[in-house]
């Protein structure tokens, strides 16, 4: 989205900043072709034909996966703009929160979420570190463009993610990183989901003709 003074974050800063991020900083695994089976050389339908015929690594499947991220990021962060506007302009849920964020003077609009194609994190041990979105205090709200699968699933996001403002902005400063508290951390990841799914069930109910 568009930005006015609020200088947008970089998926890395935002990530870093966001309520669900690790204190440590993820090993970074490199490809080696021979060893995975990817080759960002090869077109793209020889690596997908290696990745069906078991000639692919996990690993490399998910170099495979990253390399085209950022192949097709300006699409994606594209699609994640148009699908922002939709959910800005008719969701029950985005609209709630926004009237709720307004009252405590604040302020989540088009100028302050971002889409923006996030880098996923593969450990040692094959498992894989993503995000949908994250929170900042500083920056606003980013949405991984590359990571939501369609419009609901950037409403749930954004949803969740606009708690987590809202939760800034009524508890003063708040523990994300849980450095002070665990328990406080937590919290702050159990509210949005469960208010974010609440508001949409309730708003349902009052008006079953609203369908995001």
């Amino acid at each position: 989205m568009s930005s006015s003074s609020t200088t947008p974050p970089p998926a890395s800063s935002a990530a870093a900043a966001a309520p669900s991020t690790s204190n440590a900083a993820p090993q970074e695994i490199k490809n080696d072709p021979a060893r995975t089976g990817f080759s960002p050389e090869m077109s793209w339908w020889m690596n997908y034909f290696k990745q069906l015929s078991g000639q692919m690594t996990p690993e490399g499947q998910f170099h495979f996966r990253e390399w085209r991220y950022r192949v097709h990021e300006e699409r994606d962060c594209k699609r994640c703009e148009d699908d922002l506007k939709w959910v800005f302009a008719y969701s029950p849920v985005v609209r709630f929160m926004s009237e709720k964020i307004q009252a405590l003077n604040g302020r989540i609009d088009a100028n302050n979420v971002y889409c923006r194609r996030c880098e996923s994190h593969l450990e040692p041990n094959g498992q894989v570190l993503r995000q949908s979105g994250g929170f900042s205090p500083d920056h606003g709200i980013l949405i991984c463009a590359n990571e939501v699968r369609d419009r609901k699933h950037l409403e749930d996001t954004l949803a969740h993610e606009m708690v987590h403002a809202w939760d800034t902005l009524r508890w003063k400063n708040v523990d994300f990183m849980g450095k002070k508290d665990l328990k406080h951390a937590a919290c702050t990841e159990v509210g949005p989901i469960s208010i974010s799914q609440e508001t949409t069930i309730l708003t349902h109910l009052k008006d079953p003709s609203l369908n995001a």
